[in-house]
């Protein structure tokens, strides 16, 4: 418990000093601290893993996902300093989270799924589904757009990220929000789900937006992500 609290400390430090780093001025220096704040999160996964007992799948596959949120936080943040190539760094941090989604989803069925309740299988898909339809019209009223070209990978995130989102939350009742580390993970997928929605406003939607803005979702990310990995703690 106390190296657990210490990782989460200073990440929580670390993810401070990225976020100030950021709304000042982003350069170099910030995506140095950017990917510190990461490997803290994957830390405190890992460690977790090999001090938790049993659940070998479901800690595989989560730590699997904090690794691939730390690429796509490396890749994202180069963004900001080659700008002739910023689409592809963009590309490629969202290829590397939707595989982290791909993790997250996988570890939360192997874990908390009960055979013969079949329908727990299909509703996130559904609901993900419907909460992407929602999605693209608001999006379209608010002036949010992909473009032709990022429009077909940005779909496949969504629905990533929502059915991830759904997973969490359809796997939380399944157990009757009685278990602890369910709890936890749809909490996480919940602010993670709000920093990405944030994220493509910040993207994709042209114009210019406050700096604390970016401030916000990055903090939801970074509880999001701190709270996946502190849940296999309660295994």
């Amino acid at each position: 418990m106390v190296v657990s609290i210490i990782l989460l400390s200073i990440g929580a430090v670390m993810s401070g000093v990225f976020i100030v780093s950021k709304v000042i001025n982003y350069s170099l220096k910030t995506i140095i601290f950017k990917t510190i704040a990461s490997l803290f999160f994957v830390a405190l996964g890992a460690y977790l893993v090999a001090i938790i007992p049993d659940h070998t799948l479901f800690k595989v596959f989560t730590l699997l996902g904090l690794i691939f949120g730390m690429l796509g936080d490396v890749f994202l943040g180069f963004k900001y300093i080659t700008t002739k190539t910023k689409k592809l760094w963009i590309l490629l941090g969202m290829f590397a989270f939707l595989l982290g989604h791909v993790f997250y989803i996988v570890a939360l069925f192997v874990e908390f799924y009960i055979p013969g309740n079949w329908w727990y299988i299909l509703l996130p898909f559904v609901t993900a589904i419907c909460m992407c339809a929602i999605y693209m019209v608001i999006a379209k009223r608010v002036g949010i757009d992909f473009g032709p070209k990022m429009l077909p990978f940005g779909l496949m995130y969504l629905f990533c990220l929502t059915t991830m989102l759904s997973t969490a939350l359809y796997m939380a009742i399944l157990q009757g929000f009685s278990n602890v580390t369910s709890i936890l993970f749809l909490v996480g997928a919940m602010c993670f789900a709000t920093s990405d929605f944030m994220l493509t406003g910040s993207y994709f939607k042209p114009g210019e937006r406050p700096k604390y803005y970016g401030a916000v979702y990055s903090v939801f990310y970074y509880l999001a992500q701190f709270i996946i990995a502190f849940s296999i703690f309660f295994l």
